[in-house]
């Protein structure tokens, strides 16, 4: 199961809409291809319509003659003596054929996925994520329907469906790169949290959470004994998602998460094939290849030239197909690709420094905060906003903050920050992949999102965490090969102990500002700026005066003004969203 989207009728008597259905239906897949295959459960009262790749080869759809459905995107990953069961066993455990989802069970999930199942018997629907909301639903109340969809895009493209954006919302997503909380760029369109159950029959609409992050589970004494459980659990999530495959797909860079996993492979005795994206001449690149050169032909390398952020998902789709076309790759499950994502914040607990926890032990809260924002270099960017938006923004966004790291109000106040990040930074960095899931059709295997291994590194003092102190511990469980050539490590951070590759370009050197350029290059974006602007541009923060005289500053190259073309290239696109246009 990769994809779903639905409606449900909240009112008696009203039934969903042909138009609507058919929005729905025709905006789950944008390819037109006979790959994957849809299944579709069509009642007066509820839509709901699924495109699965196949990328796990096991159906995630069940109906019942009483009318009941349910369906899985991603897989639960709930085990039975040490094994995890398939995905039919796992919809008949989570959500019975009569009955409620079963809360006790979705907390036994290892695995990032979204639900959605309906019960006839008691004429209830119900809607569910993962321990971290990875697997994001998005749903709206609109016009007496719930409507529902795994992809914000889905929603965005149905023009029955309001789209007006969000004063704090889209604030947020031009601070953070995403919205905070339960918010997207719309005003009524939410995200379900992390660990989340939405239920509804009729207009009675309940949230409630299956587990409860603000207890801690129990765990090791020390940070060595830490470390030594947490690289257990570690290879025990490698090995659950593994099952019986011998061959797979993995990204590889020069960091840590990537080859954590890929020496884990490797160390059950599997072969990988590993796809590297990174820069000519970086340490990405060299020491990728370094790594993959001691793991005596267990892990292949092959390098690809990737660009400027660019979408993962579709540079492993080109990559694996360049080499699918030219020999015969014998990868068990070709739709999956191990991923390291989730690895610098799970347990690197980057963003994080001495000086937030020192912070957090006198109760400052706030100064916590307000020292993560500077480090973070995270600011509104004040130049260009109108007087209301400068006085009334700043606030609001310390408040929508605050009210996130006090969400879970630990006694290690660290570990609330921590988790302010982990269910907002962190869950939100798959975007991308799930949003185009229906042209990609890829799955990833993130062991660093497992549910038990985050409770296991949750459960440790935030100190120990910070600066990749209890990764680089953890680090020294792979196997030895995995330690013998060197690896990327954050500015401040644990460094790797093997000495680096002086000749590597490093990730994170300070590049030329753009503002620097030639004036040609300079006019150019001040244009680009300036062109941004809309004057009826909604939510209005922003000032057509201070755009303009921000444009012709950076055109002067008297003050680097790109970060605002940006800004205003944000909201310019969803502003064009809500419209429509």
């Amino acid at each position: 199961m990769t994809i779903f989207a639905g409606a449900f009728s909240l009112a008696p008597g009203l039934e969903v809409p042909r138009v609507l259905k058919d929005a729905v239906s025709r905006n789950l897949r944008r390819v037109d291809d006979d790959k994957g295959s849809r299944q579709t459960h069509c009642t007066p009262k509820l839509f709901l319509t699924k495109w699965d790749s196949g990328a796990f080869s096991e159906p995630a759809w069940r109906e019942t003659p009483d009318g009941s459905v349910c369906t899985i995107a991603g897989d639960p990953l709930l085990i039975e003596a040490g094994h995890r069961l398939n995905r039919e066993k796992q919809m008949s455990i989570i959500s019975p054929t009569e009955g409620s989802v079963s809360s006790t069970s979705l907390a036994k999930c290892r695995g990032s996925f979204s639900l959605a199942h309906y019960s006839a018997k008691d004429d209830r629907l119900y809607l569910a994520t993962d321990a971290v909301g990875l697997r994001s639903v998005y749903y709206t109340i609109q016009g007496g329907f719930l409507i529902f969809s795994t992809a914000l895009r889905i929603l965005e493209d149905l023009p029955e469906v309001r789209k007006n954006l969000s004063f704090l919302g889209m604030a947020e997503l031009g601070v953070f790169s995403f919205p905070l909380a339960e918010r997207t760029p719309y005003e009524g369109i939410n995200v379900l949290r992390e660990c989340q159950i939405l239920s509804t029959t009729g207009s009675d609409v309940t949230l409630r959470s299956y587990y409860d992050w603000e207890k801690p589970e129990t765990f090791a004494n020390s940070p060595v004994d830490s470390a030594a459980k947490l690289y257990s659990t570690f290879y025990e999530a490698v090995r659950i998602r593994a099952g019986d495959d011998i061959r797979s797909y993995s990204f590889l860079s020069g960091g840590m998460d990537s080859r954590a996993i890929v020496a884990t492979l490797i160390k059950m005795g599997r072969h990988v094939e590993s796809l590297n994206f990174s820069s000519s001449g970086s340490q990405d690149q060299y020491y990728a290849q370094q790594f993959a050169e001691t793991t005596t032909s267990q892990c292949r390398l092959n390098y690809y030239s990737g660009g400027v952020f660019p979408n993962f998902s579709f540079l492993a789709l080109a990559a694996k197909a360049n080499l699918e076309r030219g020999e015969h790759t014998p990868v068990d499950r070709p739709q999956l690709i191990w991923s390291g994502d989730g690895g610098s914040v799970g347990l690197g607990h980057v963003y994080m420094d001495e000086r937030m926890l020192e912070f957090g032990d006198k109760g400052d809260i706030e100064g916590m905060v307000k020292h993560f924002f500077d480090v973070n270099a995270l600011a509104l960017q004040h130049g260009i906003l109108t007087a209301p938006a400068r006085k009334k923004l700043p606030q609001m966004l310390l408040k929508s903050v605050l009210d996130e790291v006090n969400r879970y109000p630990r006694d290690d106040i660290g570990r609330r920050l921590y988790f302010f990040l982990l269910f907002n930074d962190q869950r939100r960095h798959l975007f991308k992949h799930f949003e185009t899931i229906d042209q990609h059709g890829l799955e990833l295997l993130v062991p660093f999102y497992d549910a038990e291994f985050l409770k296991a590194v949750a459960a440790t003092p935030s100190r120990w965490g910070i600066l990749h102190r209890l990764y680089a511990s953890f680090f020294q469980h792979l196997p030895e090969f995995a330690l013998k050539t060197p690896w990327q490590t954050y500015p401040g951070h644990q460094p790797c102990p093997v000495p680096p590759d002086k000749n590597a370009s490093y990730q994170w050197e300070k590049s030329q500002k753009r503002g620097k350029g030639t004036l040609v290059e300079r006019s150019k974006t001040a244009i680009q700026i300036a062109g941004s602007f809309r004057r009826d541009m909604e939510p209005q923060v922003f000032s057509r005066t201070r755009v303009w005289r921000a444009a012709l500053v950076h055109a002067l190259g008297i003050r680097d003004y790109w970060y605002t073309l940006r800004l205003l290239q944000i909201y310019r696109h969803y502003d064009c969203i809500s419209r429509g246009d």
